[in-house]
């Protein structure tokens, strides 16, 4: 199963997707340094974080698509050097501008190397091994989110909070170096290049994505925000008219007549709503109402990632005697009482408490995300025919990152709404709400994967699908195992 080729590609794309999900946590333990240095406001926050989300959920689609086109190895090396690029400038920011405008630079070639990565493993191990593959695919990106909050939290004990970029630099060094000599060419389907279809997708992606993270800042009823998720999605929707009338199209829209993929990206855009909108307020919690220290909020958050580290690969594993189906809807289940458990504490308890009150929920919430991780991944990818990994996989992650942001957004405007926050009760009074709602975001993805989703063969049902050249009405599938 794991030939030295394979191990040697799972290497390259690895420590590269390790890289990209490393900024995730790091960056979350160092906004309250950030925001005191370069003067930020709550807003430049968010930005810090969703400047990233909004360049990476615009362009994965393209990415993946031109990945299959022009060569896969090419837009994922491609993705490293821009990200690398990007974590430079973004230590080298001097103002909250500067920082966000070189955190999308990271988002872009974010948009090549999370999807790339994923469909370069699929495309290297045969069906039945892929399970275990994407299991461990999975494992390494919980790592980067494992130790993310501690590197962080190191490096902001005895270092500025800049070197929290430069730290990628020497990996993307490495991770492009190898991958020109380890990775093999490989291609998908080819599409002729259709820049309007381009232009409305990543137009209307990014009025959703903008309107929503300036709705807390603005105001949700300002024609700045209302009109810019308004103009996003009639830009989607003139895409999708577009696509449609086309014989060879951009995006195949048919792949949502399969049931298990449609709800499959359906689950993970509410799962990521939950998880991000939880973890951002989560993280301030523990500094700015509980008084910890970078580096102890990084600790303690380690409770939560490590578990998703050690869970992903073993999710991979129990995909083959459980079915994809089950592992997911244990995860989904984990996430969700977990969230509920740290309202009921926080509730009950306030803002001062010792850690062990809120150690058994986070150890559960990171068990939860490691199982949906891998059985998300590993569904979108055996619903489709092989021709449409890459595909697939772009969509996935797009909607996901939708849904963090959405999930940011949601969970900042109830966490602000009332009364002013003027102390840590006030804190602990606001959040709870939020992680309640949170906890509901986890339960829509489990209603949708529990009710519309079956048990059985994803590779079975993927090859009723007609293959990309032909463009033939599909049977819908209803299962992806």
């Amino acid at each position: 199963m794991f030939t030295p080729a394979r191990v040697r590609l799972l290497f390259v794309t690895c420590i590269a997707l390790f890289m990209a999900m490393l900024d995730n946590l790091v960056l979350g333990v160092a906004l309250p340094s950030i925001q005191e240095d370069l003067g930020s406001t709550l807003s430049d926050l968010e930005w810090f974080m969703n400047a990233y989300t909004l360049a990476f959920a615009v362009l994965l689609i393209p990415f993946s698509v031109l990945g299959d086109s022009i060569g896969r190895k090419k837009v994922f090396l491609g993705g490293v050097v821009v990200f690398t690029l990007g974590s430079l400038l973004s230590g080298l920011s001097d103002s909250s501008l500067a920082l966000i405008l070189s955190r999308a630079l990271q988002g872009v070639g974010g948009a090549a190397i999370v999807p790339l990565s994923l469909t370069l493993v699929n495309s290297a191990f045969p069906p039945e091994k892929r399970a275990a593959a994407i299991g461990l695919w999975s494992g390494i990106s919980g790592l980067g989110l494992s130790i993310g909050p501690l590197v962080g939290g190191l490096i902001m004990e005895g270092a500025p909070w800049q070197v929290i970029f430069y730290v990628n630099i020497p990996v993307g060094i490495v991770a492009f170096v190898l991958g020109l000599k380890w990775l093999e060419e490989s291609r998908g389907v080819r599409k002729p290049f259709d820049p309007l279809g381009v232009l409305l997708l990543t137009s209307g992606l990014f009025g959703l994505i903008f309107g929503m993270e300036r709705g807390n800042a603005e105001g949700w009823g300002t024609p700045i925000v209302y009109g810019s998720i308004i103009l996003g999605a009639v830009l989607l929707v003139l895409f999708y008219l577009w696509e449609r009338s086309r014989a060879n199209p951009f995006v195949r829209f048919d792949l949502f007549r399969s049931r298990a993929y449609a709800f499959y990206t359906f689950a993970g855009f509410w799962m990521n709503a939950g998880v991000f909108g939880a973890i951002f307020l989560l993280t301030l919690f523990l500094q700015q109402a509980q008084g910890n220290s970078p580096l102890g909020a990084g600790v303690r958050e380690m409770a939560w990632t490590t578990m998703t580290m050690i869970a992903a690969p073993l999710a991979g594993l129990a995909i083959s005697r459980l079915g994809n189906r089950t592992v997911l809807l244990a995860g989904l289940a984990f996430q969700a009482a977990a969230l509920i458990w740290f309202a009921l504490v926080i509730q009950s308890q306030g803002f001062d408490f010792p850690f062990v009150y809120i150690l058994a929920p986070m150890m559960l919430a990171g068990t939860g995300m490691g199982l949906s991780f891998t059985p998300l991944s590993h569904g979108l990818i055996s619903s489709v025919p092989e021709d449409a990994a890459g595909e697939a996989s772009g969509m996935g992650n797009a909607t996901r990152e939708l849904g963090g942001v959405f999930g940011i957004a949601i969970s900042g405007l109830i966490f602000q709404s009332g009364a002013a926050i003027r102390s840590p009760l006030d804190f602990a009074d606001h959040i709870v709400p939020s992680l309640s709602v949170a906890a509901s975001m986890m339960v829509i993805a489990f209603l949708g994967i529990a009710l519309f989703v079956r048990s059985g063969s994803g590779a079975r049902k993927a090859r009723e699908f007609s293959s990309a050249s032909q463009q033939q009405p599909i049977k819908p599938a209803d299962s992806a195992s």
